[in-house]
C-alpha cells in the first residue's frame, strides 16, 4: 500500500478542507512551524484506519472542530498499481466509502472492512505501534503504555517475526528444554553457587576442605621425614670431615705453607720499591728532553710563519693597487650612460603626454553618441514610469487567484450540502391528468420531484388544499454553515456575489499581465533604474574641441612606443655599466682589507719570533743533546731492574691463599663441632614422634578423599556442561528467530557506528544493548538522542520485514529525530534514503532549519 494523497475537512484547526498530493513512492517530508497540524495530520490517519465510522470515541471527539462539525479523512492509495479511494466521516451523517477508480465498490461495514484488511489489527503485525511514530513517542515501548498496549505492541512484534521465521518455538528453544535446563540448573545448585563456586556446607565445598586438609598433614609429615633422614645423613658426614681438619699431618703441612709464603712475599716487596724509583727517574728524563725538543720545533716554526707572511703582504699590496686603479676608470665611464638614461626618460615622459591628450579628444567624440542614446532612453523610460501607476492601480483591485479558488471552493460545497438536504428531505411529485394545475404560494408545482423543508399548502382548483408538513430533524445546519462562510468570503473582498468576484479576478489578471510587460520594458532601457541612467549621463565628460596638430591615437601610440624602446635599450646599458663598476669597486674593498688583515698577521708572527730571545737556536742545541744522555742511562736502569724482578702479585696471592687455609681450617672445626651437637639433639627428638606410621595412615585417608572429590567433581562438570550445551542450543534457536531483523539493522546500524551489533531481548523482542567496540552497553544508560536513533532505525528494519511478508505499509515518523545532533542526523537521513528506495516514508517535522538538507518529495497543504 502506498499513500498518494490526504484529504482532511472539519478536523481540529482545518474547519474548511485541506489536501495533500503529490506524495511520491520513496521520502516524503512535511516540513512546517508549531501548530501547523502535522500531528492532526497524523491522528487523522490513525482514526482512518483503526476507529470505525460510526465511534463517538474520545479519539473521535477530539478530532471534532471547536466551532462542530463533522470530521472527514478521505486518503488516495495505491494497491497492486490500481487507484483506491477511502474515505470516513465520524458522528454526524457518518459514512465510510471506499472507490476504486472513481466508482463506489464498498460502503458502511464493508468499506469498514476492506478498510482493516489493508493494515490488519494492531496485534497482528499492523504499522500502528510498529511504523508510525506519534510526535514525542521515540522509543519502541514507552514508559507510559498501558499493558494492553504493550501487549498488543509484543504481540505486533512476534507475529511479524513469526511470519518471516516460521520459528515460534524456536524462540526458547521449546518448554522441555527449559524444564531440562532448569533442572539441570537446580542439581548444580546443590553443589556451586551462582558464581560457580562450591556451595558452603554442601557435599563439593565438604570434599575439597577433607581433601586440602589431608594434603597439608600430609605435606607436613613428609617434611618431618625428609629432615630427620637428611640430619642422620649429615651427622655422618661432619664426623668424617672433623677426623680429617684434626689429622697432625694436614696441621703441619697448612703451618709450613704459611712461613714458606710470608719470606716470599718479603722479597717482592723490597725489589718492587726499587723498580719504583727507577720508574720515577726515567719519567722525569723523558718530560725534560720531550720540553726541549717542543721548544726548538716552535722555534723553526715561527721563522717559517714570519717569512710567509711578509711575501702575502706584498702580494696583496699589489693587487689592491690594481684593484684601486679598475675601479676608477669604471665610475669613470658611468657618466655618459647616466646622462643618456636621462634624456631617454625625457623623451618617453612627453611622448605618453601626447598620447594621453589623443585619448582623452577620442573619448569626448564617443561620449557625445553614448549622450544621445542615454538621452532617449531616458525619455522612453519616463513615459513608461507615467503609464505603471494606474496599471499597478488596476492589478491590486479584485480578488487574486487564491481568493477566487477559495470562493470556488466555498461555493461548491454550500451547492453540495444543499443537495444533500434536498436529497434527504421529504419530497412530492405531482402528476396532472386535466388543465387543472395545483399551486403552492400562488405558483404552479412542477411535475418533478419536490423537496418539502417547511410546512406547505397546496390549492388544488375545484377541489380545495391540503398542507404538508414534513417531520422533524432535518438538519440544515451544515449548508446554513456553508453558506455563511461563503458569504464571508465574498463580504471580505467587498464582491456581492461569484459571477462579479470572477470578473474583478479577470480584470485583475489582465492588469497584472500588462503590468508585467511594462516592467519588462523598462527593464530592458534601464536596467539598473532610471536614476541610474541620469546620473550616468550628468557623469559625462562636456565636449572638448582637440587642438590644432594634435596627432592620432595610432600615431601618438607609435611615438609613445619608440620612446618605450629608446628608454629599455638606455636602461639596459647604463645597468650594465652600474654593475661592473659595482663589481670592481667591491673588488678594490675586498682587496684593502686582505692587506690590512695580513700586515696585522705579519706583526704577530715577527712579535712570536721575539718572544724567543737572540740567539735562541744555538742555546737550546747543546741543552737538547745532553737530555737526550741522561734520558738513555735512565732507560738502561729501569729495564734491567724490571727484567729481575720477582712477581709481586703471585706473591701475594700466595700469602693470602696459605693464610686462608690456615683459618679456614680453625673456623670449620668450630662450626663441624657445634653442627654434630644440634644434630644429636634433634634426631633423638625426631626418632620418638612416630613420624613415619602417621604419614602411612594419612597416605591411605587422602587417597579415599581423593577419589570422593573426584566423582563430584565429574558429576559436576558433566552438569556444568549439559547446563551450557542446553543455553547454547536456546541461543542458538533465538539467534535464527532474531536473524532477520539484524540482517535488514546491520547495514543501517553501521551508517552510525562501524561494526556495531544490536542484542535483542527474547521475551520483549525489544533492543536491550548496543555493542560497540566489543562493548555490551545496555540501551537504558545510553543518551536520548541514541536511544530514538536505534528506535527510528528498528522501525526501518520492521518495515523490510512488513514488505518481504507481502504486507508494503508507508512509515510515518512525526517529528521523531528530536535530541539527535547534527553529525548524526546526517547519518539518519542516509538511512532514511537507504530505505526509500523501496518503502514510501513520510516524516513530518518542525525542524525546518534541520530538515531543510534531508532531500526527498517536499509535500505542502493546500487549501
Amino acid at each position: 500500500m502506498k499513500l498518494l494523497s490526504i484529504e482532511l475537512s472539519d478536523v481540529r484547526r482545518f474547519v474548511a478542507p485541506v489536501r495533500i498530493e503529490g506524495i511520491g513512492p520513496g521520502l516524503n517530508v512535511l516540513c512546517a512551524p508549531n501548530e501547523f497540524g502535522k500531528s492532526t495530520l497524523f491522528d487523522a490517519l490513525q482514526a482512518l484506519f483503526f476507529q470505525p465510522h460510526r465511534s463517538k470515541s474520545k479519539e473521535i471527539n477530539a478530532l471534532r472542530p471547536h466551532v462542530g462539525g463533522s470530521p472527514c479523512v478521505t486518503i488516495e492509495v495505491e494497491l497492486n498499481g490500481t487507484s483506491y479511494t477511502l474515505s470516513k466521516r465520524w458522528l454526524g451523517k457518518a459514512q465510510a466509502t471506499v472507490h476504486r477508480s472513481g466508482t463506489l465498490i464498498h460502503q458502511a461495514d464493508d468499506a469498514e472492512a476492506f478498510i482493516s484488511a489493508l493494515v490488519k489489527a494492531e496485534g497482528d503485525g499492523g504499522p500502528a505501534g510498529l511504523l508510525w511514530v506519534r510526535q514525542g513517542l521515540t522509543r519502541l515501548e514507552g514508559e507510559g503504555d498501558t499493558p494492553t498496549e504493550k501487549t498488543a505492541a509484543k504481540a505486533a512484534r512476534r507475529n511479524l517475526m513469526t511470519s518471516v521465521t516460521g520459528e515460534v518455538e524456536a524462540l526458547t528453544g521449546g518448554r522441555r528444554m527449559d524444564k531440562a535446563l532448569a533442572r539441570t540448573r537446580e542439581e548444580l545448585a546443590k553443589y556451586v553457587t551462582a558464581t560457580g563456586r562450591p556451595f558452603k556446607g554442601g557435599p563439593l565445598s565438604d570434599a575439597e576442605a577433607l581433601v586440602a586438609t589431608l594434603s597439608e598433614d600430609k605435606t607436613r609429615l613428609e617434611t618431618t621425614a625428609r629432615q630427620l633422614t637428611a640430619a642422620l645423613q649429615r651427622r655422618r658426614e661432619v664426623v668424617k670431615s672433623l677426623t680429617i681438619l684434626s689429622a697432625p699431618d694436614e696441621v703441619e703441612a697448612r703451618q709450613t705453607r704459611l712461613t714458606e709464603a710470608t719470606r716470599h712475599l718479603d722479597e717482592a716487596k723490597r725489589h718492587a720499591d726499587a723498580l719504583a724509583t727507577a720508574a720515577l727517574t726515567l719519567q722525569s728524563a723523558e718530560l725534560a728532553q720531550a720540553n726541549l725538543s717542543d721548544r726548538l720545533s716552535n722555534l723553526n716554526r715561527a721563522k717559517s710563519a714570519c717569512a710567509k707572511a711578509a711575501a702575502d703582504l706584498q702580494a696583496a699590496e699589489a693587487t689592491a693597487r690594481i684593484a684601486k686603479d679598475a675601479s676608477a676608470d669604471a665610475e669613470a665611464a658611468l657618466t655618459p650612460h647616466a646622462a643618456a638614461l636621462a634624456a631617454a626618460r625625457s623623451a618617453k615622459i612627453a611622448a605618453d603626454a601626447e598620447l594621453a591628450e589623443a585619448n582623452r579628444a577620442f573619448a569626448t567624440q564617443a561620449a557625445v553618441a553614448r549622450r544621445n542614446d542615454l538621452a532617449e532612453r531616458i525619455a522612453k523610460s519616463r513615459a513608461l514610469t507615467e503609464r505603471r501607476a494606474p496599471l499597478a492601480q488596476a492589478a491590486a483591485r479584485g480578488p487574486d487567484a487564491k481568493a477566487l479558488a477559495n470562493l470556488q471552493n466555498l461555493s461548491q460545497a454550500a451547492a453540495l450540502e444543499r443537495a444533500l438536504r434536498d436529497r434527504s428531505a421529504a419530497q412530492i411529485t405531482v402528476h396532472h391528468t386535466g388543465p387543472a394545475r395545483v399551486t403552492s404560494n400562488g405558483n404552479p408545482v412542477p411535475e418533478t420531484p419536490l423537496p418539502l423543508l417547511a410546512e406547505t399548502r397546496f390549492d388544488m382548483p375545484g377541489l380545495g388544499h391540503f398542507t404538508v408538513k414534513p417531520a422533524a430533524g432535518n438538519d440544515s445546519d451544515d449548508l446554513a454553515r456553508a453558506e455563511a462562510a461563503l458569504a464571508a468570503a465574498l463580504s471580505h473582498l467587498g464582491q456581492p456575489d461569484l459571477a462579479t468576484a470572477q470578473a474583478a479576478a479577470t480584470a485583475r489578471s489582465d492588469a497584472t499581465a500588462a503590468l508585467r510587460d511594462l516592467d519588462s520594458a523598462l527593464a530592458s532601457l534601464a536596467p539598473q533604474g532610471l536614476p541610474s541612467l541620469e546620473a550616468e549621463l550628468s557623469a559625462l565628460p562636456e565636449a572638448i574641441p582637440p587642438r590644432a596638430n594634435l596627432p592620432t591615437v595610432a600615431e601618438a601610440q607609435t611615438a609613445a612606443d619608440h620612446a618605450s624602446i629608446a628608454l629599455q635599450a638606455a636602461e639596459t646599458e647604463y645597468d650594465s655599466t652600474r654593475s661592473e663598476a659595482e663589481r670592481l669597486r667591491t673588488a678594490e674593498v675586498r682587496a684593502s682589507v686582505n692587506a690590512a688583515s695580513l700586515a696585522t698577521e705579519r706583526a704577530r708572527t715577527e712579535a712570536a719570533l721575539a718572544a724567543f730571545g737572540p740567539d735562541a737556536e744555538a742555546t737550546l742545541a747543546p741543552q737538547l743533546a745532553n737530555a737526550t744522555t741522561t734520558l738513555t742511562a735512565a732507560r738502561a736502569n729501569h729495564a734491567a731492574l724490571l727484567a729481575a724482578a720477582p712477581d709481586l702479585i703471585a706473591a701475594k696471592a700466595g700469602f693470602d691463599r696459605a693464610t686462608s687455609i690456615v683459618e679456614s681450617a680453625r673456623n670449620d672445626t668450630t662450626r663441624l663441632q657445634m653442627e654434630r651437637a644440634q644434630l644429636d639433639t634433634e634426631i633423638k627428638i625426631q626418632s620418638g614422634a612416630g613420624v613415619m606410621e602417621d604419614l602411612a595412615d594419612t597416605t591411605t585417608r587422602l587417597a579415599a578423599a581423593t577419589e570422593t572429590l573426584a566423582t563430584i567433581s565429574f558429576e559436576v562438570a558433566v552438569l556444568k556442561e549439559l547446563a551450557a550445551t542446553l543455553e547454547a542450543a536456546r541461543n542458538e534457536a533465538r539467534d535464527r528467530y532474531f536473524e532477520p531483523v539484524l540482517a535488514e539493522l546491520r547495514p543501517l546500524l553501521r551508517m552510525l557506528w562501524p561494526d556495531a551489533e544490536l542484542r535483542l531481548d527474547g521475551e520483549s523482542l525489544l533492543p536491550t544493548a548496543l555493542v560497540r567496540d566489543g562493548r555490551e552497553e545496555p540501551l537504558s544508560i545510553l543518551s536520548g538522542g541514541t536511544q530514538e536513533q536505534i528506535a527510528l532505525l528498528v522501525r526501518l528494519a520492521f518495515a523490510r520485514l512488513l514488505a518481504s511478508r507481502g504486507q508494503p505499509a508507508p512509515i510515518i515518523f512525526d517529528d521523531a529525530l528530536v535530541y539527535t545532533d547534527d553529525d548524526r542526523i546526517e547519518k539518519m537521513f542516509n538511512a532514511l534514503h537507504a530505505q526509500a528506495s523501496g518503502q514510501q516514508i513520510i516524516v513530518l517535522s518542525c525542524r525546518q532549519r534541520a530538515f531543510r538538507d534531508l532531500g526527498g518529495t517536499t509535500l505542502s497543504l493546500q487549501e
